[in-house]
């Protein structure tokens, strides 16, 4: 597993996205985890992602563009957010997030 996608389980939506990420990653690169984050608590409609060979932390869309890379039916969108006008659309929406990265 390359990356840990921490959700909040009380949140009935992160819960449907989770198994349907889950469904969807047959190569098993994500792990799903619902504990808390190395940033505390997951709030409720977030996401947290580790990636564990890097040792680094994402939130946001960043959060969302690490997962999409690893799961083989959504690695084209994983790629499109790489775009700048496609990721300022969507954004961030963090307070103090300079929109170029969302790195903690």
């Amino acid at each position: 597993m390359t990356v840990a996608l921490y959700y909040n389980s009380r949140c009935p939506d992160c819960v449907r996205q989770a198994a349907l990420t889950a469904r969807m990653d047959w190569l098993g690169r994500v792990e799903l985890r619902t504990d808390d984050s190395p940033l505390g608590e997951v709030p409720v409609g977030e996401i947290v992602v580790v990636d564990k060979q890097r040792s680094r932390v994402f939130t946001g869309v960043y959060a969302t563009r690490q997962v999409c890379l690893q799961v083989p039916l959504l690695f084209l969108y994983g790629l499109a957010l790489y775009l700048p006008p496609l990721r300022d659309f969507i954004g961030c929406g963090k307070p103090g997030c300079n929109g170029d990265a969302c790195e903690i």
